[in-house]
């Protein structure tokens, strides 16, 4: 493998088991010098979870290797293991995480204390014009609609600039009659940021309509497929 082709993509080969013994094996191999969704489709409890938290850190493999770039993120052998934040990550959890005592401004900018208050101020409006909360600064997280908090959580994610952006399930929590004008606005603001994106999600129309490659774990597997393939 060329140093060319190590700085243009991410490699992820790995294998983590549960104290159950259950193993999870991590196949996946895409670009990150542009936008691009992976999703990682399967039925519940088969690891598309616990693949997001090995790339972001948060769980370590027992054996394998995951390369960003030139960056070694995990190698076992070697005994590397990167920290959360030195992937610089933006990760969206199921539940959207959102502060509750805290106001849709407040909780986008949360965690952008490294820059300065006018600069903050400015990124955390950039975020709410490209989310379209415009308006909703001062309300709450219980003051809004569900699809309101998705893009709320999402802001926060993306105000950071992470280089990779994991989302998990990132529309289970909407109401079913809301979901497919969602999928196609999620798609839209995701390509405005052109950065990689690794998304979870057991929903077959949703893989399709998002996805540009599917790693289908339904067979315990990572295996890559068409998102037209799925059923």
């Amino acid at each position: 493998m060329t140093d060319n082709v190590l700085a243009q993509e991410l490699v992820a080969q790995f294998q983590t088991r549960y104290p159950s013994g259950a193993t999870v094996h991590g196949n996946l191999r895409f670009p990150i010098d542009q936008f691009s969704i992976t999703v990682l489709f399967g039925p519940s409890g088969c690891g598309k979870t616990t693949i997001l938290r090995c790339l972001a850190g948060l769980h370590r493999p027992q054996q394998g290797v995951i390369r960003f770039g030139s960056e070694t993120w995990l190698d076992t052998n070697a005994k590397v293991c990167r920290s959360p934040q030195e992937r610089d990550i933006g990760f969206l959890f199921q539940d959207y995480a959102l502060f509750p005592h805290l106001t849709v401004s407040q909780n986008v900018g949360y965690g952008l204390n490294q820059l300065s208050a006018v600069a903050r101020q400015q990124r955390v409006g950039e975020m709410l014009s490209a989310l379209k909360l415009t308006g909703m600064e001062a309300r709450y997280p219980h003051q809004i609609s569900g699809g309101q908090q998705q893009r709320a959580a999402l802001a926060r994610v993306l105000a950071r600039r992470p280089r990779l952006l994991l989302l998990d399930e990132p529309l289970s929590a909407i109401d079913n009659s809301l979901r497919a004008q969602l999928r196609t606005e999620l798609r839209s603001v995701l390509t405005e940021f052109c950065i990689p994106v690794v998304l979870v999600t057991h929903d077959p129309a949703e893989a399709r309509e998002l996805a540009h490659r599917v790693v289908d774990m339904s067979d315990g597997q990572s295996t890559m497929t068409n998102a037209d393939d799925l059923g």
